[in-house]
């Protein structure tokens, strides 16, 4: 129906204004925070090349930063998703099991795949952010608790969010 790019245009600006306007405003409690927005990098197809990925992750980062005044946070926590995500993949995946498929999605990869590569994706762009935000080595029990009771809830809403707006084709 539209190009990847076109796609890939309304999937950033779909994604930056829900985490904005809604996802931002959401806390369940003081260790959870729900981020939607790494979602962008995570559907990015699997022959981006990795200077594009990161390209991608610092504007999707950036953006978040500008509208939520963390000054690069979100940036370099994304930066650092989207440089391992190759990795991510390829210690999940063998080439011959990709070769056919255009995106790491729920769709093209199943949904166990997919809860494995969004996990991990999110405990690390997780880890990063928290660590960053805390920056303090005192304050490693807290980090570990936000990123543990973060990540899921991320993933969780991730899901629902790839199941509301591209159901699953049988």
């Amino acid at each position: 129906m539209y190009s990847p790019v076109i796609r890939n245009i309304i999937r950033f600006i779909s994604l930056l204004m829900a985490q904005v306007f809604i996802f931002d405003n959401i806390r369940f409690g003081n260790y959870i925070h729900p981020y939607v927005y790494m979602l962008f990098v995570m559907l990015l197809p699997f022959e981006t090349p990795k200077w594009r990925l990161i390209l991608d992750g610092f504007l999707m980062g950036m953006s978040i930063d500008i509208f939520s005044g963390t000054p690069g946070l979100n940036a370099a926590a994304t930066v650092f998703m989207a440089y391992v995500r190759p990795y991510v993949i390829n210690a999940m995946t063998r080439k011959s099991d990709i070769e056919d498929k255009t995106e790491p999605s729920v769709t093209e990869m199943g949904v166990n795949w997919f809860f494995v590569y969004g996990l991990l994706l999110l405990i690390l762009h997780n880890l990063v952010l928290f660590w960053l935000e805390a920056f303090s080595i005192k304050l490693l029990g807290i980090v570990l608790l936000e990123v543990l009771l973060s990540a899921p809830i991320s993933l969780i809403v991730i899901i629902l969010i790839i199941y509301i707006f591209k159901p699953i084709k049988k």
